[in-house]
């Protein structure tokens, strides 16, 4: 890392979420070397082909009806939603039991995908979830392990380390926090992430050398659209070997719209997250069709739970004690409902 690149990366240290527990002191990111060592002997790096590692699913793309030469109707994407990914047939997935295309369509067009057939496993033991992201599951301005820990009557396992990113920047990666988890404990069934926001925020100085994806016009610059894609792409082989691992659903929750023009922010930092938001959205909703109906992702948005609550963040972007405890009870709502996470006995759970 250049001297430079230490200067621009220290304050935004904070950024993607993490003190190592809900018990111990704020680590310093990587501080107990167990993680990101471990990504040559990462559990399952075949289990899908490598051709799909670079499939996005562009959430919200609309097609419109325009006739040929013949008469004949086709469908054609809007000029506004394309994006300058190929896109792979679920097909190519290689497994026997992939759901159709038509499944991967539907979750492409933003529709609502149907009812899950896939059960969800009872917590036998705590350490059957892990916990992996960043500074907003795990970091010194909130309490969130304490306040998911309270809403659910469990103490999960935490991975998650403040500053660490999904595919690019960052001070770390979050994809071998699940690796290195997994091979402690490989009775695992649910993981409970974020991931993405120091893709952008602590950026790769030679993808974003002047912090261009936190200013007015960042989902528009090719730089900004890049560092997103490698992050989807990063969480696409993350949930690839989960899958091979036997995680039977993820949760995935999103950021709110943060404060601009902090110590860590920009003026205008929310544009990119609402660039990346619909597509985090539906590659995370389609995850069960291109797994072939193994694994299940339930994505959370925190956009709606922030709005009108200036108060709930600290004085950067992370959020503060209200904002975490908000975020935990809007997360366990969401996994109460689904029954994820739920203890052993439950009758909506498979033991």
């Amino acid at each position: 890392m250049t001297a430079f690149r230490v200067l621009r990366a220290f304050p935004l240290l904070g950024l993607v979420l993490g003190v190592a527990c809900a018990d111990t002191p704020a680590p310093t990111a990587g501080a107990d070397g167990r993680l990101g060592d471990d990504t040559d002997n990462a559990v399952g790096d075949d289990a899908e082909d490598d051709s799909t590692d670079s499939t996005l699913i562009d959430a919200g793309k609309a097609t419109t009806s325009k006739p040929d030469a013949g008469g004949k109707t086709t469908a054609k994407p809007d000029a506004a939603t394309v994006t300058n990914e190929p896109k792979t047939p679920a097909a190519s997935v290689g497994d026997a039991g992939i759901k159709s295309d038509a499944s991967v369509a539907q979750a492409d067009a933003g529709e609502p995908l149907p009812a899950s057939a896939l059960k969800p496993k009872c917590m036998k033991k705590d350490s059957q979830l892990i916990e992996i992201g960043d500074s907003y599951i795990n970091w010194s301005s909130h309490t969130f392990p304490a306040d998911m820990a309270k809403e659910s009557g469990q103490k999960w396992r935490m991975e998650a380390v403040g500053g660490y990113s999904m595919g690019s920047g960052g001070l770390g990666l979050i994809p071998p926090e699940f690796d290195a988890a997994i091979k402690k404990d490989p009775d695992a069934h649910t993981i409970l992430m974020d991931g993405g926001g120091n893709d952008v925020l602590l950026a790769d100085p030679t993808l974003d050398l002047f912090g261009e994806c936190q200013q007015t016009g960042s989902s528009t610059k090719p730089n900004c659209q890049k560092i997103v894609q490698m992050a989807i792409d990063a969480a696409d082989k993350l949930m690839q070997r989960m899958t091979a691992a036997g995680i039977r659903d993820i949760v995935y929750f999103f950021y709110p719209h943060v404060p601009a023009n902090t110590i860590i922010s920009g003026p205008n930092p929310n544009e990119i997250l609402d660039y990346s938001l619909p597509m985090t959205r539906a590659f995370c909703e389609g995850r069960e069709a291109k797994s072939g109906g193994k694994t299940r992702c339930t994505f959370v948005d925190m956009v709606p739970v922030f709005e009108g609550h200036k108060d709930w963040f600290n004085t950067d972007i992370h959020p503060n004690s209200k904002g975490s405890a908000g975020m935990a009870k809007k997360i366990w709502e969401v996994m109460s409902a689904k029954c994820l996470g739920q203890k052993s006995g439950a009758d909506c759970c498979e033991e």
